[in-house]
């Protein structure tokens, strides 16, 4: 009975110290996977914070992305607004330029012959001083100036440069002098300075009023914007050489360089000076 008690005693001390350890290695297996538990949820909450973190990160740096284009966008339309405005600032003065270059006028050193037989420069000629003409029928007289387009005697400006004859004629591209292809004064119609070239024909007043043909033609700078007006539209000789008082006004615009003939007849015919 002693030894059955002993065995029995000693399995319940067997079967209690294997419950003991049983219940400690639940324990730390239990302690094990709380810690566990924990550092993943450290972890998931950390990788949340960063990712809200790359978030915020990315949305600054969208914010500073966006902002700094608006701003090169805002910098670059007034670098263009600048630029609009120097380019219209230049168109203006070109255009400015080219209508006070392209004035239908002489130089101020330009001569006229006047009725008692002195030559006057154009910048000494004045207001009913009678100076040689040319009618259409090759008739000269001397007419008295009536009116100025414009007299600027500081101004420079590209004149076109025609020697013919011996005589040199400077007047603007725009102006319009008496020439010929055939090299008959029947044939003769204006034509603008611009569009002279060597061979034709111009008229030419010496002993008498006659042809010649055009040596050269250059461009010069000169001083001096004159554009006087005789009375009843004839012919102006200056320099020797037969020019018009008429130049481009408003029907070059319309009408085809191959008939620049035409707007000095329309402006003599629809629009003649009062004398």
């Amino acid at each position: 009975g002693l030894v059955s008690h002993r065995r029995v005693h000693r399995r319940r001390r067997v079967r209690r110290h294997r419950r003991v350890r049983r219940r400690s290695h639940c324990g730390r297996r239990c302690r094990y996977i709380r810690a566990h538990q924990a550092r993943l949820r450290a972890m998931h909450v950390r990788r949340a914070w960063l990712a809200r973190l790359r978030h915020s990160r990315n949305l600054r740096r969208q914010l500073h992305l966006r902002r700094a284009r608006m701003r090169r966008l805002l910098a670059h339309r007034r670098r263009m607004a600048a630029f609009l405005r120097r380019r219209r600032a230049i168109i203006a003065a070109q255009r400015a330029r080219a209508r006070r270059h392209h004035r239908p006028c002489f130089p101020a050193h330009a001569q006229v012959l006047l009725q008692d037989g002195q030559r006057k420069r154009m910048d000494e000629l004045a207001h009913g001083d009678a100076v040689l003409t040319v009618g259409s029928d090759m008739t000269t007289a001397f007419k008295e100036v009536y009116f100025f387009g414009h007299r600027e005697s500081e101004a420079r400006a590209p004149f076109q440069c025609i020697k013919a004859g011996g005589k040199e004629l400077c007047l603007s591209a725009d102006h319009f002098l008496v020439a010929s292809n055939s090299g008959l004064w029947a044939d003769a119609f204006p034509l603008r300075a611009a569009h002279v070239s060597v061979g034709q024909t111009v008229w030419q007043h010496g002993e008498k009023t006659e042809g010649v043909k055009v040596e050269e033609v250059a461009e010069k700078w000169l001083t001096g914007l004159y554009n006087p007006y005789t009375l009843d539209n004839n012919l102006i000789v200056v320099d020797g050489l037969v020019a018009s008082t008429h130049s481009s006004w408003f029907l070059e615009s319309v009408v085809p360089s191959s008939m620049d003939w035409l707007p000095p007849s329309v402006y003599e015919a629809r629009l003649p000076p009062a004398p």
